[in-house]
């Protein structure tokens, strides 16, 4: 008796795609709230570099100054541009679609803002 493989099937519903994807994703890269941790580390590191650089840019008064300003954080993320360019890291949104990931980030947020509001 052959194999069947239950991605042949036409009729699986995206839901139940999903909850595969989640299964392997937990499986074989980390758990949810390893994904937050990183998730979190992420938001952070952005959050200060883009704060030095806003605050640095708003003292500048040459282009001079605002190139010494992002120098900074270009040094800090050359590592991650160069894997990205070079096709060696890839990341989730650009797999889903950007249309897709802005109408989760729109429905998420406006869910929660309802809510808190």
């Amino acid at each position: 008796m052959s194999e069947t493989n239950p991605f042949d099937n036409k009729d699986i519903s995206l839901n139940d795609v999903k909850v595969e994807q989640r299964s392997r994703i937990h499986y074989e890269v980390a758990d949810a709230d390893s994904l937050i941790g990183t998730t979190s580390d992420t938001t952070h590191m952005i959050l200060v570099e883009f704060a030095k650089l806003t605050q640095a840019i708003s003292t500048a008064t040459s282009l001079d100054d605002v190139k010494l300003a992002a120098s900074q954080s270009a040094s800090l993320f050359a590592p991650i541009v160069e894997k990205h360019n070079a096709d060696q890291l890839t990341f989730p949104y650009q797999h889903k679609g950007t249309d897709s990931v802005f109408a989760e980030i729109e429905a998420r947020a406006q869910g929660v803002a309802d809510i808190i509001k």
